[in-house]
């Protein structure tokens, strides 16, 4: 399972560099769409994104049927959101809100499997996204293979962080800088981050190294992406669906619509086909 596990096995290499996309519209010949083009993972994310728990076992099988690894974002740190995430034979979990180490501690039971954790035995699926035979192969091996996620983006996580970081069986520590800079009083509001919350993040980085982890961050553009690889993050979101989808087709039209010359006598020619109707 450890070496299907792509995101696993790039964080575990070398600099631990992976960069990743985010989905939240639904459908499987979209998530299909955005695992081929070349990322180490995607996420399904059914915390904010429009996708329903069926929409979430289509996505999950389809982007692990690409070679890239299916993460889901789970709504809540809830035992049962984990299990239903892990059952569709996902790779990894993001679990987002968590306060303090107890909550990261509770995430652990709920995504191992005995004896490390509490998690049921049962999915028929999963073992099919990591091309093992049987549902008793995927039992045995699930512990050591899967990537558990915790984001901080809290003021109460922020404060707690190197206990969160110390926590056995967490894999990654993910910045989710909107709802930091909203808990901590400094929002993101125009694209740009206040100096407090670039301390933060800076933080958090810190006390994930000092404590063998990984940190990831959700950026918005593959320019604040590139940014925060070069500080040394590895778990990197480059785009989300929601985002870029808009950007590219907003861009394509601004394009087509030519020059200001251009624009400008396609106005003019609209103007006067209006008064063409008034006189007529």
């Amino acid at each position: 399972m450890q070496s299907v596990n792509r995101l696993q096995k790039a964080l575990k290499t070398g600099s631990g560099l992976t960069f990743g996309a985010w989905q939240m519209l639904p459908g499987a010949t979209h998530s299909r769409m955005m695992a081929s083009c070349g990322f180490d993972w995607v996420t399904v994310d059914t915390e904010h994104g429009i996708i329903d728990d069926g929409a979430m076992h289509e996505a999950v099988a389809a982007i692990a049927g690409c070679g890239v690894s299916p993460v889901v974002r789970i709504a809540a740190n809830e035992a049962w959101m984990v299990k239903r995430a892990l059952d569709t034979g996902a790779h990894g979990i993001i679990v987002p809100l968590l306060y303090t180490a107890d909550d990261a501690r509770r995430l652990v039971l709920s995504a191992k499997f005995p004896p490390q954790g509490q998690r049921g035995f049962g999915s028929p699926v999963a073992h099919f996204n990591f091309g093992i035979q049987s549902m008793t192969d995927y039992l045995q091996q699930a512990n050591d293979s899967l990537v558990t996620i915790v984001q901080i983006e809290t003021k109460e996580a922020l404060a707690n962080v190197d206990e969160i970081a110390k926590v056995p069986g967490i894999d990654v520590l993910l910045v989710g800088p909107f709802d930091l800079g909203n808990n901590i009083g400094h929002p993101i509001l125009d694209g740009t981050m206040h100096e407090d919350l670039k301390k933060a993040i800076a933080t958090i980085h810190k006390a994930s190294k000092e404590n063998g982890k990984r940190t990831g961050i959700y950026c918005t553009s593959g320019d604040q992406a590139r940014q925060f690889a070069d500080q040394g993050f590895h778990m990197i979101s480059v785009a989300a669906d929601v985002i870029a989808l808009p950007a590219y087709f907003g861009n394509a039209l601004s394009s087509a619509k030519g020059s200001y010359v251009h624009s400008a006598l396609h106005m003019a020619k609209g103007a006067a086909t209006k008064m063409g109707g008034y006189t007529g």
